[in-house]
């Protein structure tokens, strides 16, 4: 189960949180996770010193470049959350990757390997230390999704898709 949107406050978050730890106590859920959380936020569920959220959700893929400039980018993001112990999964994660300069870098990027540009935007994903979810009605976008773990992204790739 997971929280979509923090409370306004920590007392809020606190309180939400709480409920879910009521939920998973009574065995209604195994995991709790949280979305769209700062790392202030984080720290008032941490505060508690109950139960670490599974995984904190957040917009995060190739294109989402300058999303997290006013909290020192996206890599000091994932690394606020890591260091927390929070894993971070990326939601709509080729959302932004399938269009305009992140769509031309992916597939440049992609031909080199013999990969679709979807491809080389979950892999970025991966080789960033996040995780993702996808979602699509088909079987072959389905595998296509799933085949991205037999190859790795450079250093230099992933920089400059994390540019974008």
């Amino acid at each position: 189960m997971q929280l979509d949107y923090p409370g306004p406050d920590d007392a809020s978050i606190q309180g939400q949180w709480a409920a879910l730890e009521e939920m998973q106590a009574a065995k209604l859920t195994r995991s709790i996770a949280v979305s769209n959380y700062n790392a202030r936020q984080l720290d008032a569920v941490l505060g508690m010193k109950g139960t670490i959220p599974a995984l904190n959700q957040l917009p995060y893929g190739v294109g989402f470049g300058s999303y997290y400039d006013r909290l020192g980018g996206a890599a000091k993001v994932v690394q606020d959350n890591l260091k927390r112990g929070v894993a971070v999964q990326a939601w709509s994660p080729l959302r932004k990757a399938l269009s305009g300069p992140a769509l031309e870098a992916c597939e440049q990027v992609g031909r080199k390997y013999g990969k679709t540009a979807a491809q080389v935007a979950l892999r970025w994903i991966v080789d960033t230390s996040v995780t993702f979810t996808t979602q699509t009605k088909s079987r072959s976008h389905f595998e296509e999704d799933l085949n991205i773990f037999d190859f790795q992204l450079t250093s230099e790739e992933v920089t400059l898709l994390g540019k974008l």
